[in-house]
């Protein structure tokens, strides 16, 4: 099982990573996970030049280059994101305009998604299942959703955040098995 964890808040040892690294803890020992943290990469948003529609991929070289190898790589990709101004951080923003050179070649590949965030959170989850059907991925659950109920909220103030992304973890498994395995 190829993982790919997808860290889109710039707190390393934030509300997002703790619901993210939740999720993780459900898969089994064998499974290979890596970890990106969008905030350590130097990209840009996508621009205007166009070129991935002469070319067929995106011909900006910065470290997205190593997103797109590991997303490719990946069986299950999960997504986490804080919610800022009722969307997703500017981090996933620039991410998932930069991947639109690769619609279809995440196609069934199983995505799942945690957002921390005070408000208006379902808008998020929107825009992160939004981008999974547009790769044609296969959603993996609904999102674990984690209300802090302050801009800086610890996690704790919402006892089910952790508790979901457990099941968010869980769930991406069970799919996994369901899809990889011939027993069904």
């Amino acid at each position: 099982m190829r993982v790919l964890a997808i860290y889109g808040s710039l707190h390393k040892e934030g509300n997002t990573t703790r619901m993210m690294d939740a999720a993780l803890s459900e898969f089994p020992e064998n499974a290979e996970i890596r970890r990106i943290y969008l905030g350590d990469l130097n990209y840009s948003g996508c621009g205007p030049c166009n070129e991935c529609e002469v070319t067929g991929y995106c011909v900006i070289k910065d470290d997205m280059q190593q997103v797109y190898k590991a997303m490719l790589w990946a069986e299950v990709i999960l997504f986490g994101s804080p919610s800022q101004f009722s969307d997703v951080s500017v981090e996933i923003k620039k991410f998932m305009e930069r991947t639109c050179w690769m619609k279809g070649t995440l196609k069934n590949k199983i995505g799942g998604s945690v957002i921390s965030g005070h408000r208006y959170i379902e808008n998020t989850m929107n825009t992160l299942h939004a981008f999974m059907l547009h790769h044609q991925m296969i959603l993996g659950g609904s999102s674990a959703l984690g209300f802090t109920f302050t801009k800086m909220g610890n996690i704790d103030s919402d006892p089910l955040a952790i508790k979901d992304s457990h099941s968010t973890g869980k769930r991406l498994v069970e799919l996994y098995e369901f899809i990889y395995s011939s027993e069904y």
